[in-house]
């Protein structure tokens, strides 16, 4: 039986602590319910579970779980270096070709994300930096990425994702990191409304996704320590 939200609110007993290797498939299991049609879910539970291990095995990712009194992972929040899911993805067409090409053949969804991907990659390559982007990037701030935050159905409501989101902030002022950024979809009204309660400033649109960034205020968080 799943717990009441009010039972879940009265329990204590959720804990937050870095993700260990054990984690990986709970965490697997939990972006799938959370995230059910989008492109990673779509790639399957093992495509998941490769997804947050090379995250945890990763020095620049953080990865933060909950878990109730059982062990069971009730939620998590990943992320880290912003370029660790490009490297991912660029690794997984080695390491699982197959799984890409049937993925591929059989998930519309999957298909156009990988074109998109391609596009992206064949463009970027094929064009050279501007002085403004040369010169943003020698002065560009440290930043961080949050890719994944999510929190089981039946658990939310109980201050979990907020409690994921505050060790994942202090993870990221201790390796340094000035800036955080995130993407979410525009539709999901939960989502986004929970980031600005958070104090991030939506920076602006790309596609169907809204982006947010929080600028990290180093003099606050060494008071808060």
């Amino acid at each position: 039986m799943s717990p009441s939200q009010n039972d879940i609110k009265k329990d204590e007993s959720i804990s937050i602590e870095p993700a260990r290797i054990e984690n990986v498939p709970g965490m697997a299991d939990c972006h799938a319910i959370a995230f059910p049609g989008r492109f990673m879910s779509e790639m399957g539970h093992g495509w998941l579970c490769a997804l947050y291990l090379y995250f945890i095995n990763q020095s620049g990712g953080i990865c933060y779980v909950a878990s109730d009194c059982a062990g069971k992972v009730v939620g998590f929040a990943a992320g880290g270096e912003p370029d660790i899911r490009g490297r991912f993805l660029r690794a997984a067409m080695w390491r699982y070709p197959h799984i890409i090409f049937w993925k591929f053949l059989t998930k519309p969804l999957v298909r156009s994300v990988l074109l998109e991907e391609l596009f992206k990659k064949l463009h970027l390559k094929h064009k050279p930096l501007s002085p403004e982007e040369i010169a943003t990037s020698e002065t560009s701030v440290k930043c961080g990425n949050l890719l994944s935050i999510c929190v089981l159905p039946d658990y939310r409501g109980a201050g979990v994702a907020g409690r994921l989101i505050e060790d994942f902030y202090k993870a990221c002022v201790a390796k340094g990191y000035r800036r955080l950024t995130l993407s979410v979809l525009t539709e999901n009204c939960r989502a986004v409304a929970f980031y600005k309660k958070h104090h991030w400033r939506e920076t602006g649109i790309s596609g169907a996704s809204t982006k947010f960034a929080l600028d990290i205020d180093i003099d606050k968080s060494d008071s808060d320590k």
